[in-house]
């Protein structure tokens, strides 16, 4: 929850697709939320807005994703896919993903940098980029997970 500002819950699923437990985040937390279950592994965390009504022992009903309507997707790479279901951007790895807040700054900047044309508001630009990735080097271990 570390540079985030609104509370979430946090829903965790069993493979057979089951709500094993919902935490609730706290804005800006450095809490480590973690569930293990010992009859069915966890397979995906989803977050969504505080007091969704979801609850312990409820079912998860994920939409199948027909890949036949996507052929150019490759099996076995990552994708961000927008809010209207198809894919806006290919994961490579070695990516940053940056959070929202920092993703509207950084876009909030880049606008008016593109618009002015100065120098000044480019540099501006690019001291808040540099400013992000310096903090997302610095984050403590339990907020970055290393694929390497």
């Amino acid at each position: 929850m570390k540079d985030t500002i609104i509370p979430l819950d946090i829903i965790f699923v069993s493979d057979e697709d089951e709500v094993i437990d919902v935490k609730h985040g706290i804005p800006e937390s450095e809490e480590y939320l973690t569930c293990v279950s010992e009859k069915h592994p966890i397979t995906a965390v989803i977050e969504v807005n505080v007091n969704s009504g979801i609850k312990k022992g409820m079912d998860v009903d994920f939409e199948d994703f027909d890949e036949s309507e996507h052929p150019e997707l490759e099996p076995n790479k990552m994708y961000v896919i927008g809010s209207d279901g198809l894919p806006q951007a290919e994961l490579q790895g070695e990516e940053r993903i940056f959070s929202r807040i920092s993703t509207r700054k950084i876009i909030k900047a880049a606008k008016k940098a593109f618009f002015s044309r100065q120098d000044k508001d480019y540099k501006k630009l690019g001291k808040i980029v540099f400013d992000e990735l310096s903090a997302q080097n610095e984050r403590r271990p339990e907020y970055v997970e290393s694929r390497k």
